[in-house]
Formats: C-alpha cells, sequence, structure tokens
C-alpha cells in the first residue's frame, strides 16, 4: 500500500500486486524478468556511480541516434568509453539498461516535484488550488521539456522496459504528491475523495505532457504548454468539485 499523509487525513492507495496477462513472456516468470531487468552491481563509491550514470547517459544518446532495436551494449560500451565487459559488471543487458536509465528520469521529476510540493506544504492553507495546480504543472512542464528528444524516446520505451510493479510504484508515488499538495489548498472541498482526484489530476498532467513530447513533430514553449495543461486540469478539477456539491 501506498499512502500520502498530512496533518488532516490518511489516504491509501492500493497497489496491483502482480503483472497483468500482457506484460507476461510466454514460458518465462515474472520475477524472472523483474530480476533480468535489475542493474547487476549497485554503484557504492563516486567512481562507480559515474560509471553507472556514463552508460545511462550513453544510452539515451544513441537512443536518439540509432533508436532502441539498432542499440547493442557494445555501442553503449563505445559511446560511454569503457569497455563491453565493464558495461555488463553493471547491467545483465540492454532491457536492464534501458530500465534503469528510465527510473533515474523519471525519479529526476519525482526529485522536481517533490521540492514544488515541499514548498506547497510550508504555505499551507495560504495558497488557492489555481494557484496550487499551476505551480504542479509547471513543475511537470519545465522538467520534461527541458529534457526536450530525452523525454521522447524514453517515454516511447518506458512501458516496455518497466516492470509492472515498478512503473506503478514509481506513478502512484508522484500521484502522492499531488494529493499532498491539493489538500493544502485553502479552497479545497471539505470531504472531497483525495485519493480519487490526486490520481486524476497528476493522470491529466502527465499524459498530456507525454502524448505531446510522443507525437509533437515541434514542441511548443513550455508557457504554451503549461497554460494548455491548466486548461485541461482545471476543468478536471471543475467537473470534480460540481459533482461533489452536488452530492452534498
Amino acid at each position: 500500500m501506498f499512502s500520502f499523509r498530512d496533518t488532516r487525513r490518511s489516504v491509501d492507495f492500493p497497489l496491483q500486486r502482480g503483472p497483468p496477462p500482457c506484460v507476461r513472456r510466454p514460458g518465462v516468470r515474472f520475477s524472472a524478468m523483474t530480476t533480468a531487468l535489475k542493474p547487476r552491481r549497485k554503484p557504492s563509491q563516486s567512481r562507480a556511480w559515474m560509471t553507472s550514470i556514463a552508460i545511462q547517459d550513453a544510452f539515451v544518446l544513441l537512443l536518439l541516434e540509432k533508436g532502441y532495436e539498432k542499440t547493442s551494449m557494445r555501442d553503449i560500451a563505445n559511446v560511454a568509453g569503457v569497455s563491453v565487459g565493464s558495461v555488463y559488471q553493471y547491467f545483465p543487458g540492454k532491457e536492464a539498461v534501458a530500465a534503469v536509465t528510465v527510473r533515474t528520469w523519471v525519479r529526476k521529476l519525482s526529485t522536481a516535484l517533490s521540492s514544488a510540493v515541499d514548498e506547497v506544504v510550508q504555505a499551507e492553507g495560504q495558497r488557492t488550488l489555481r494557484e496550487i495546480t499551476r505551480l504542479l504543472a509547471q513543475t511537470q512542464v519545465h522538467t520534461m521539456l527541458e529534457g526536450g528528444g530525452r523525454w521522447r524516446v524514453l517515454s516511447s520505451i518506458e512501458r516496455r522496459v518497466s516492470p509492472q510493479l515498478v512503473y506503478n510504484r514509481l506513478y502512484q508515488h508522484n500521484v502522492n504528491l499531488f494529493g499532498k499538495a491539493l489538500t493544502c489548498a485553502v479552497d479545497w472541498p471539505e470531504g472531497l475523495h483525495d485519493a480519487r482526484v490526486a490520481f486524476g489530476a497528476y493522470t491529466v498532467v502527465d499524459a498530456l505532457v507525454k502524448q505531446t513530447l510522443l507525437v509533437s513533430a515541434v514542441l511548443p514553449s513550455a508557457d504554451i504548454m503549461v497554460q494548455e495543461v491548466l486548461l485541461a486540469l482545471d476543468g478536471y478539477l471543475q467537473a470534480v468539485r460540481q459533482s461533489h456539491a452536488r452530492q452534498e
């Protein structure tokens, strides 16, 4: 179970305990798949950590240049400036490099959102819902657009290389952050179902930004993207509040 907690309420989010059939491979247990996508060696020293990051950076550059299918472990080693053997010391294969790289970038987004949420929590009860949603939208849009093409190629392989439980946990973590921030709004409706609203709000933002990255030949400016996200998010939250008011 995942939960976000503030001084007023606690909300638990149930997590799916197993992968759907679509992510299973014939004859391969899910636990074996998950293990195969884990790094072989967790870097504990600064030099080892830098090597791991160099491998991940090389992988992203190759995704941009050659695409996932045409990228090999030897290519990754050459671009990273290390031996093929060194790459295999850290990762059992290309899928593991991809999975860890995607996770690293998603955590960058989570870190940025966490900083924004901390700012909201420190001023609890002093900001409106509109002000909070603008801050969250700006944070997600700027973080992802700054990565530009990198976020585009990583988003295109995210569901392919991320084990279901890992994907659920990372996604739910960001949902929790949204929920923690939204409920700090001075005009948050009393009794509104926090968990569902947080999930819906984050999904609106995440889906709109990622789909824009994936399908747009020319990316909009960050300011335009923020405005588009806010239009969608405002519409969702307005509908939620109207529905809640009718039920009271």
